[in-house]
């Protein structure tokens, strides 16, 4: 018996040890830790104190260090904006609370119910005076069987934050959406410390309380999860209205155009007859108009400066290296929207691929320029050395996505060019090529 009792508590040691771990994971993957190896480490060392914490009722010293420390470690250790960093806190802190408090009361309740056993009673040596040898190893099983609890619950969070994960950390959320769900988490954990300060007896009275805690967590992802394909959803809606601004303007300039050539015959033939002031003035005025529709397309040539700018904002929220040098004038042959659908696609694929990896390795470049008689275009990003199946979605709805390449492939052949792509040790390329007409 006490060669099991022994055994047992060793594996609780292990376990303890894994629910830290898995913890100081899922934070990370909710806000980046800091890139130098020391503050990562002394984010896991202030966790390490923190996330086994003892929570017992009428405790308030415990929980108040603790949470001091805990906001100390997610603003100093931890990258984002101040909004983010709050919503952490809000987040895992509750839960931590609620997890430990659940896991240590429960387990007691469970162990004198079963049992029937006296208050424990310690000689100096810290040896149990007052138990049997089976009460002891009950005791041990259900503080084994809670600890087991605590590593799948942590094991669980780690897994929805994963897939949570590219909504998680996307740049897309604005402050004024960020303050919104700080506020509505505010609420969760303020009932929780005035439930454990001001009740005194009667463990199960805050049990209800834990579990709302624990989902209200989870619910607080989700949230932060919505905003960021709400805010994702908006930005997108506002460039298919600038997509369809410039095919509007384009339209109309078009329409000019064509107006400008249907009397192009009749004013040449005036200004071949005549020298006079009049025709001079005929003259500057198609000057004029030619000037403001080459004006107008100069001005729908920067249709791909506005995707190049809006993914390195993307790109620099989420501390991925991006590097754009773009030399072609590339509103001559291909149209706003096959440039959207090239350069979009492409970039979002290579921001979600830099996601997967450490801070330190996320790095997405671009390269355009004309070589003789082609086009070459080159987008190069780090990735994970086992990835394969480009032409598949990571995403769990295949109806809606895994066309980014396809679209991509589809629209280079339009123009009578070929997409290439390799990926070796870790460095996906797609490579276009496309014959200038």
């Amino acid at each position: 018996m006490e060669n099991v009792i022994k055994f047992l508590d060793m594996f609780n040691y292990v376990q303890g040890t894994a629910r830290i771990l898995l913890a100081y994971l899922a934070i990370a993957v909710f806000i980046p830790l800091r890139k130098h190896w020391v503050p990562r480490l002394l984010a896991l060392l202030v966790l390490s104190q923190i996330v086994p914490l003892p929570v017992y009722l009428d405790d308030p010293w415990n929980i108040s260090l603790a949470l001091l420390g805990f906001v100390a470690c997610i603003f100093v250790f931890y990258t984002g904006k101040w909004e983010k960093k709050l919503a952490a806190i809000l987040i895992f802190y509750p839960l931590i609370v609620a997890v430990n408090f659940l896991q240590i009361n429960v387990s007691s309740d469970l162990f004198f119910a079963l049992s029937h056993a006296p208050s424990p009673v310690r000689d100096q040596a810290g040896r149990l005076v007052n138990w049997t040898g089976e009460m002891h190893l009950m005791s041990t099983v259900i503080y084994f069987l809670s600890n087991t609890a605590q590593v799948l619950f942590w094991a669980g969070v780690l897994l929805f934050m994963r897939k949570n994960k590219r909504q998680v950390v996307s740049g897309e959320i604005g402050r004024r959406t960020w303050l919104i769900a700080d506020f509505m988490m505010l609420v969760p954990t303020i009932a929780i410390f005035t439930t454990l300060l001001f009740i005194t007896q009667a463990n199960y009275i805050v049990y209800p309380l834990c579990v709302f805690i624990v989902l209200g967590a989870f619910v607080g992802v989700l949230l932060v999860a919505y905003m960021s394909r709400s805010e994702q959803t908006a930005r997108e809606a506002q460039l298919l209205a600038r997509q369809f601004a410039y095919y509007e303007e384009k339209l109309k300039a078009e329409e000019k155009v064509r107006g400008l050539y249907h009397d192009m015959k009749n004013h040449l033939l005036l200004l071949e007859r005549q020298d006079s002031q009049e025709a001079r003035q005929m003259a500057a005025d198609l000057r004029r108009q030619i000037a403001d529709y080459e004006d107008y397309v100069r001005t729908g040539n920067d249709f791909l400066d506005i995707i190049l700018r809006d993914k390195a904002r993307v790109a620099k929220e989420n501390q991925i290296d991006f590097s754009a040098v773009v030399c072609f004038a590339q509103g001559s042959f291909i149209e706003p929207m096959d440039i959207s659908t090239i350069f979009g696609n492409a970039l979002d694929n290579a921001l979600e691929a830099s996601l997967a990896l450490t801070p330190e390795r996320r790095l997405v470049t671009v390269k355009a320029d004309c070589v003789r008689d082609m086009l070459s275009i080159v987008i190069e990003n780090n990735c994970l050395p086992d990835r394969t199946g480009y032409d598949k979605t990571s995403k769990g709805d295949d109806f809606l996505h895994g066309f980014g390449i396809r679209n991509i492939r589809k629209t280079v052949e339009k123009y009578h060019g070929q997409c290439l792509i390799s990926q070796e040790n870790g460095l996906f390329r797609m490579k276009m090529l496309m014959p200038l007409p």
